[in-house]
């Protein structure tokens, strides 16, 4: 570990703390960092654009690079990296189906990943797809995390009947995001396809922002309510394994 770069990085994360910036001595003192240090790793920031110093009215700012650097940020290919091994042990384990979903740019989400169980009847391959929000459980735990103008760009008017079970009334839709937001997690059985069932857990930022989902789905008449229950636990420390890879702390 370099502790200077450590030092810089505590500097930055600090400055955020303060829309409106922030001097450079309450710096120091928040971060426990000597004023002459913080300066010295201020103006050295200051001259790579990370960070914007107006001496005249001793402020600090985050600066332009960062917003730069943020946008080369690829979640769909930083997600599929970290998460391979994760899901891969989560299918050996459950022996069922699991799929990593990433949120797009338009607020949807993209399936990325797919392993398939090992069972001679498995789900059809949804790469490069996305779950139809309201009958899949993915797509559910998506709305779950939603605003009521992101529901409305997501949701299609009327919602399609896939199958007898989809629920295809808004009232029904919204209790049913209700129950997803208190459990933190979503389940589906015989609403996307006739005898498929699945469960579904996020990835999320520290703010509880959603980035991605995990997916475990097989047979309806073998992935039972039973099998269902135990493979939530399941997903649910793969994402958390996921996350930490992520180095997203969450309580």
């Amino acid at each position: 570990m370099n502790q200077s770069i450590q030092k810089a990085i505590v500097l930055l994360r600090q400055t955020a703390t303060y829309p409106n910036g922030v001097s450079v001595s309450v710096l120091a003192r928040d971060t426990g960092i000597p004023r002459a240090t913080a300066l010295r790793l201020i103006q050295t920031m200051e001259s790579e654009g990370l960070l914007i110093r107006v001496p005249e009215r001793d402020r600090v700012l985050l600066g332009p690079e960062l917003v730069r650097l943020a946008r080369q940020v690829d979640m769909a290919t930083i997600l599929g990296e970290l998460a391979g091994v994760h899901l891969s042990a989560l299918a050996d384990t459950v022996t069922e189906t699991v799929t990593l979903s990433v949120l797009a740019q338009d607020g949807d989400l993209d399936v990325v990943q797919q392993i398939s169980g090992p069972q001679h009847l498995v789900p059809r391959s949804w790469l490069g797809r996305r779950f139809p929000p309201h009958a899949s459980s993915s797509g559910k735990l998506l709305l779950a995390s939603s605003d009521s103008a992101q529901l409305d760009q997501l949701l299609p008017r009327p919602l399609p009947p896939l199958t007898p079970h989809t629920i295809t009334n808004r009232r029904a839709l919204n209790r049913e995001l209700n129950r997803i937001r208190a459990q933190r997690y979503a389940s589906t059985v015989d609403e996307l396809e006739e005898g498929l069932s699945g469960i579904s857990v996020g990835i999320y930022t520290t703010d509880d922002a959603l980035l991605g989902t995990v997916n475990i789905s097989g047979l309806s008449q073998r992935f039972d309510q039973a099998a269902r229950d135990r493979a939530v636990e399941h997903a649910r420390a793969t994402a958390h394994r996921i996350q930490a890879a992520l180095r997203i702390e969450r309580n």
